[in-house]
């Protein structure tokens, strides 16, 4: 049984990494139809053609068809929105912005600290569009932001890491849990530990709770001016942004059809009931803070593991409310 155990932790792990390198071949299909499917107009077209290749033998050929539709539905869609909001020509050149350092060298200089960008486009020679790529087998909404819980934590000035490093060590103390993460990951899924594996879960929620209350209470704190740098800024990624972004995410399998969407974070309703309407902060559920601005549901703060309670990272997403 354990040998089984470490093929289904085994088959997770490949899952994960497989969903990983789905996306960066849909980024890298993207920007290579939006070049007009020519490598010479990447500007870093080399390094992003080896990428695509490498990414391409570890998905099956039916995973990597689906990326390349709604790759194209992605492309589509930013043209039509092109059009209509002022980036309008050829797209003379493209950048995979993977690599530290390119975005600000495609930009000219400087560029706005958290810019999610993916891909870099140029219009006409000179206009910069930059996109920040998701792909979806599903229709509805999907989580938008995973930034890190010691970052959330030092922008408000809470300590949540430590925290945490507090709680697991007290908690594996209580449980008798010893090794790293992976061998508490293993020893927790046996069949025979499930007493442990329990009050393992048990105690992981407890401390998603009390994270959730640290950040609810010090956001409560917090006017709705600081309340509202803190969602543009860290969640929303709306503030001053050079280059300006779009958010596109495409959608759909093989057989089904495949169509995009695009979000524009400073021309969306949620941005403008954020920067005009009272702000609301409530608890959701266990592990999630609500963000709403009058009426409008905005967004969910949520804490959650990367997996396995306890032998597993903490992480923070901002998810659809």
């Amino acid at each position: 049984m354990k040998m089984q155990q470490i093929i289904e932790t085994f088959k997770r792990n490949i899952s994960e990494v497989r969903n990983t390198v789905a996306a960066d071949v849909n980024e890298i299909v993207f920007g290579y139809i939006s070049a007009g499917s020519d490598w010479n107009k990447f500007a870093n077209g080399e390094e992003a053609q080896e990428g695509l290749d490498a990414r391409k033998e570890q998905l099956t050929p039916d995973q990597y068809e689906e990326q390349v539709g709604r790759a194209h539905a992605m492309h589509q869609a930013v043209l039509e929105w092109g059009a209509e909001n002022g980036w309008n020509g050829e797209i003379t050149r493209v950048w995979w912005t993977a690599r530290p350092g390119v975005l600000a060298q495609a930009a000219g200089g400087e560029v706005s600290a958290g810019n999610p960008t993916d891909i870099l486009l140029e219009f006409g020679g000179e206009d910069l569009l930059g996109i920040s790529a998701k792909s979806t087998k599903g229709k509805g909404d999907i989580g938008f932001k995973n930034p890190g819980v010691g970052a959330i934590g030092n922008a408000i000035g809470v300590d949540l890491k430590g925290y945490i490093q507090a709680e697991i060590a007290r908690a594996t103390e209580e449980l008798q849990l010893t090794g790293t993460a992976r061998e508490r990951k293993l020893y927790l899924r046996e069949p025979a530990n499930v007493v442990v594996r329990e009050k393992a879960e048990e105690i992981g929620r407890n401390i998603l709770n009390m994270l959730r209350e640290r950040l609810y209470e010090h956001l409560q704190s917090m006017n709705e001016e600081q309340i509202r740098q803190h969602l543009t800024e860290y969640w929303m990624d709306a503030g001053t942004n050079y280059p300006y972004y779009i958010k596109v995410t495409g959608r759909g399998r093989t057989g089904k059809g495949f169509s995009a969407s695009i979000d524009d974070p400073v021309k969306s309703e949620k941005y403008k009931a954020l920067m005009s309407e009272p702000i609301e902060v409530v608890p959701v559920g266990n592990d999630s803070i609500g963000i709403k601005a009058g009426d409008k549901r905005i967004m969910k703060m949520r804490f959650k593991y990367e997996s396995q309670k306890l032998a597993s990272s903490l992480k923070m997403s901002g998810d659809p409310w």
